[in-house]
């Protein structure tokens, strides 16, 4: 049997091991004491979580210096152990020298005396043992313990001091520094003494790798500590439900959260699987910015909740585009916008949307006066949004403004200022009711040679049809009156989508349309009454209904005049909102195609 043992390699592991126990029970105060103050003003599930969390970490602390102790004794054993060998090795080498030298001396005194000196021999020379000594094997080892630092329930929140719980990742950052510094002594040591004592079996995992798990564990619930800290921060330190802190605080999402984020999920599906979370708009603050990415953009969330994630995922878009370009998936997808127009529409949007807040700080009550971004993500390799002027959640009359071909991010403002005339004109023609109107860029609207084909309507109406059925279900019942508005190819995006919906829309409009397909006419669509116009100035529309059918000369749909009458200007052109001087479209008030589509939003129109 081989005998390999390094004393001086042993002797730095037991030291090594030793010393780390002695400093792991050092901490104990300075650790307890971090976790004090950060538990002051921490109150609900997570403060549980986090006390849990310390007494695990306190618990395995013990249990690895205890473990160090024992790894230090047991090579400490190893040590005497090889001492005892190396003994019995050297006396068994001397004893058989000199046994060899009795026997050398037998030669010369003759076989007479061979007995005698040999029984002399055994009593005044034994041999000594020939067996070698078994050295104890190494046993002491240590496994760390997973940390529980989710487990919200729907209902519960929990509230905590931003600064207090930053302190403690702080401490505990530091403390580990400390600590690793000792683990990378043991980790060395130990690969001396199993390099340079391989006499000595190893039967258990090796301790330096439990000793790592124990400061990975000490790590991650520092990360977590400050994560959580970020989201009560970006909150406004209020109370946060306990799910929207599973989200931020795990590197995998809740099961809660990945229900909602399901894209299988109907409107309605979503909306009753927020209505289980119970967030508030707080708790979507403090989500990570890829969650609040994908709710902004889920139908049957509530407005108010997709405004609040909209504008932080937009406020990202505005101070860093080169990362939400990424983080869309711009950069790695075929046919996108470049980046550089993705940052001029971008911005456009954030100026659009500011006036948009301007303007509802002047809307007519009883409409709500806030403005609203229900939605800021990509289609089609495009962003895409929508902004409501007035409570999309809670108002009686809505209208949703679908635009046509050509239309981007980059004519928010002239939209915004299109659905402030119509919203209006609206109520002060039906005043005692509360209004929201919806300017909806969410899909990619087509370029000039694209109008002829149905795709960009194909896809968008799915989006529409979505977005529609999600006004809904996520106020639990349709609004008192919903018009759906579509201008050029918007009609005919929209009459795709309102062949889909799953709710029936009260009213559609189209104002210049560039015509349906067969599959989207009026007897095919979830409506109760379809209007269309067109001016005679308006001589770009046709050339969109080469393969399509004008609304006008379809049975069922009304048909109304955007010529003008009674003191009401007429159109002169093909646009929506021209705002060059002597250019009326039909949303320019004082023209009569808007003040009679003001009238069907608000009264059921002029009949």
């Amino acid at each position: 049997m081989g005998f390999e043992f390094d004393d001086a390699a042993a002797a730095q592991l037991a030291a090594c091991a030793a010393q780390a126990a002695l400093a792991l029970r050092g901490s104990a105060g300075p650790r307890r004491s971090a976790a004090g103050a950060a538990l002051r003003d921490f109150d609900g599930g997570y403060a549980r979580l986090f006390e849990s969390a310390r007494t695990v970490e306190s618990e395995d602390r013990v249990r690895l210096a205890r473990a160090l102790d024992d790894l230090a004794d047991q090579v400490r054993v190893a040590q005497h152990q090889a001492l005892q060998e190396r003994h019995r090795r050297s006396e068994l080498a001397a004893w058989r020298r000199r046994a060899a030298d009795r026997q050398h001396a037998l030669v010369g005194v003759g076989a007479v005396w061979e007995p005698v000196l040999d029984a002399s021999a055994a009593v005044l020379d034994p041999e000594p043992s020939d067996v070698p000594v078994r050295p104890t094997p190494v046993t002491a080892t240590f496994r760390a313990r997973r940390r529980q630092r989710t487990g919200g329930h729907a209902g519960a929140r929990s509230s905590a001091d931003p600064d207090r719980l930053r302190r403690f990742a702080a401490a505990s950052w530091a403390q580990d520094g400390a600590t690793e510094q000792d683990l990378v002594r043991v980790r060395n040591a130990w690969a001396g003494f199993r390099d340079r004592c391989p006499w000595v079996p190893v039967e258990a995992p090796p301790l330096p790798g439990g000793f790592g798990a124990y400061l990975d564990e000490n790590a991650e619930d520092a990360r977590w500590a400050a994560r959580i800290a970020d989201a009560f921060e970006a909150a406004g330190g209020g109370p946060l439900a306990d799910v929207a802190l599973d989200v931020t605080g795990a590197s995998t999402l809740p099961p809660s959260m990945q229900r909602l984020l399901d894209p299988s999920l109907t409107p309605a599906q979503v909306a009753a699987a927020w209505r289980e979370l119970g967030f508030t708009a707080e708790d979507i603050a403090a989500l990570p910015l890829r969650t609040q990415m994908q709710v902004a953009n889920l139908d049957g969330v509530p407005a108010v909740a997709r405004d609040v994630a909209s504008r932080r995922v937009l406020a990202t878009a505005v101070r860093d585009p080169g990362r939400m370009y990424r983080l869309f998936g711009l950069a790695y997808t075929y046919g996108s916008v470049s980046l550089e127009v993705f940052t001029a529409q971008v911005r456009a949007l954030a100026q659009g949307l500011q006036r948009a807040d301007q303007l509802a700080a002047d809307l007519p009550t009883p409409t709500a006066r806030v403005a609203q971004l229900v939605g800021f993500g990509v289609a089609n390799g495009a962003p895409v949004a929508a902004v409501v002027l007035g409570n999309l959640d809670t108002a009686e009359n809505v209208a949703v403004n679908v635009p046509g071909a050509t239309t981007t991010l980059d004519s928010t403002l002239q939209k915004v200022r299109a659905a402030s005339g119509l919203l209006d004109s609206a109520a002060r023609l039906r005043g005692s009711m509360s209004y929201a109107v919806v300017s909806w860029f969410g899909y990619r609207a087509p370029a000039i040679a694209e109008v002829p084909s149905q795709g960009r309507a194909t896809a968008g109406g799915a989006e529409l049809a979505s977005f529609l059925d999600g006004i809904h279900d996520s106020r639990g019942g349709a609004p008192r009156r919903l018009t759906v508005l579509g201008h050029s190819y918007g009609s005919t995006t929209a009459a795709e989508a309102l062949a889909q919906t799953r709710h029936r829309v009260d009213t559609f409009v189209t104002y210049g349309s560039v015509g349906f397909t067969d599959a989207a006419r009026p007897e095919h669509l979830h409506v109760d009454r379809v209007y269309a116009t067109e001016g005679q100035a308006d001589h770009t529309a046709v050339y969109g209904r080469i393969r399509r059918t004008d609304p006008r000369d379809l049975p069922d749909v009304e048909v109304f005049s955007s010529e003008a009458a009674d003191g009401l200007t007429a159109v002169t052109g093909h646009d929506m909102y021209p705002e060059a001087a002597g250019q009326v479209g039909y949303l320019t008030p004082g023209s009569t195609a808007q003040d009679t589509i003001s009238q069907i939003i608000a009264t059921e129109g002029r009949g």
